[in-house]
């Protein structure tokens, strides 16, 4: 599998057959959106759904298992950032194929419920947004979440980006990369399963930062 970020929230997942975008709103905040018929649309929370969800040839808003071309994806329900105490209106998506996983957040709770930690924990890319100002995890929370779910890779999303306008502003990358030292020293286009590499003798979580496709 293979992963781009696009800006905001918003990722693509796809391997050789299937291509699946998770949270696309970006025709909303200043962004091209990238959906086509051929592709698959998910979103993390329907408030992220925007007009372009007609391109798609299918979306995807709520928890369950599906079977998408070579992709297995499996999705949680669980408590976003801004729901009160017993709520549960975002859902957390886990993506797998060729024994490989990549698991996106969404905009969730840093509180993180047992159900949760079971599906998630030890998964190979974490994707975790960052920007904080209480619309989102922020710096802080978000290394907490990294640090209590262990991936080997952890790529941030939804935090400030020239040319894009969000709703709530979010706060510079930088905040979060001073609380996590591990980092590749140049940003990428694509994070390539099949490439990472992490220390060896060392569980450490390296931070891949990739640039924001977002024209």
């Amino acid at each position: 599998m293979e992963i781009e970020f696009l800006g905001g929230n918003c990722v693509r997942v796809k391997t050789k057959t299937t291509t699946i975008i998770i949270d696309d709103n970006l025709a909303k905040i200043g962004g091209k959106s990238p959906q086509t018929d051929k592709t698959v649309a998910l979103f993390t929370n329907i408030e992220l759904m925007g007009d372009a969800t007609h391109k798609s040839r299918l979306v995807v808003d709520s928890p369950g298992e599906f079977e998408i071309g070579d992709i297995t994806v499996k999705g949680l329900q669980t408590r976003s950032h801004m729901d009160e105490e017993g709520q549960l209106s975002a859902t957390v998506y886990q993506f797998m194929a060729a024994n490989q996983t990549i698991t996106v957040l969404g905009h969730i709770h840093p509180d993180l419920p047992g159900d949760l930690l079971e599906l998630v924990s030890g998964t190979e890319v974490l994707v975790v947004p960052v920007g904080g100002n209480g619309y989102t995890l922020d710096p802080v929370g978000a290394v907490s979440v990294v640090k209590k779910l262990e991936p080997g890779v952890v790529i941030p999303t939804q935090y400030e980006i020239d040319g894009l306008s969000y709703e709530v502003p979010a706060s510079p990358l930088e905040e979060f990369l001073k609380l996590m030292p591990s980092t590749e020293e140049e940003p990428s286009n694509s994070c390539k399963l099949a490439k990472i590499v992490t220390g060896e003798g060392t569980s450490q979580t390296k931070v891949v930062v990739l640039n924001p496709l977002t024209k």
